[in-house]
């Protein structure tokens, strides 16, 4: 029974298909790829040749990441018309889960391009810069303390779509808008909205909210906390009575670098953006 012309062993099989026994043994478990014998003196698994080809159909859809579960329904009674729309139907899934992927790597790149760069970063300078039509997603309300601050953006990520992906890690998302009173140190702060930014918005998102087009003037500051005053801020102001500008709408604050990526809070990095035009 066991004639070398007739059988593979189990380890040849594995090493003529580039993958392992212990593959071979689970493949067997789950009846995804019996052997043709099992000697009942050693408990041995033996293959065919014809099963050299069904696990290379096996490993090639594997290769696809197809689950397990769709490649044992792909065997099960097969034909043409039936295998091509499982591959059809998978071929879908598959081109959906590479878009997700391609999206996920350009938010990685943008992110590590950036944090390239944060050597370089000049902190409490301001700079004005033109922004385009920006969007973001928030509840409109303030968000109190600081446990309902967090719990807000733990709200606020179920509501994302899946368009968007790694929110937290993603370059600048998290922040607040808040009315020109977050630039005094007073004992009533202003109240801060928590929102984190979209960048591919659908129509219909829940919550989602425009941020009008404009001229900002921009500063970077470290060690800072959202909803809270900084001593930058005074920076911000002497640079807007000196350049004789008022603030025009909500004012952004927002996270460059946060605990996701330091457990240092000396490193943490915000960005303030007020919105402008000249008087």
């Amino acid at each position: 029974m066991t004639e070398k012309h007739k059988y593979l062993t189990i380890s040849e099989l594995a090493k003529l298909r580039h993958t392992t026994t212990e593959t071979l043994r689970y493949y067997d478990r789950i009846d995804l790829l019996k052997p043709d014998y099992v000697s009942p003196e050693t408990g041995y698994r033996y293959y065919t040749i014809y099963q050299y080809e069904k696990l290379g159909t096996i490993l090639e859809l594997r290769a696809l990441q197809m689950p397990l579960n769709q490649i044992q329904e792909y065997f099960n009674e097969r034909n043409v018309k039936k295998s091509a729309a499982i591959l059809q139907q998978y071929q879908h899934e598959f081109e959906q889960k590479l878009k997700e992927d391609i999206q996920l790597n350009a938010v990685m790149k943008e992110k590590l391009s950036y944090l390239s760069h944060l050597d370089h970063l000049v902190l409490n300078r301001v700079w004005e810069q033109t922004f385009p039509e920006r969007y973001m997603i928030t509840f409109s309300k303030p968000s109190g303390n600081q446990a309902a601050h967090d719990y807000a953006y733990t709200k606020l990520e179920w509501y994302l779509n899946e368009q968007e992906t790694a929110p937290i890690l993603a370059t600048d998302r998290v922040g607040v808008y808040a009315d020109e009173g977050i630039l005094e140190n007073s004992s009533h702060p202003s109240a801060a909205y928590p929102m984190i930014f979209v960048k591919h918005p659908k129509q219909k998102m829940k919550y989602l909210q425009t941020i009008p087009q404009g001229r900002y003037a921009c500063m970077d500051y470290s060690n800072g906390r959202l909803e809270t005053y900084h001593e930058s801020f005074k920076i911000m102001k002497q640079y807007l009575r000196e350049n004789h500008l008022a603030v025009t709408g909500h004012i952004l604050q927002f996270y460059v670098v946060d605990v996701t990526l330091t457990n240092d809070r000396r490193e943490t990095i915000l960005q303030i953006q007020v919105p402008i035009r000249s008087v």
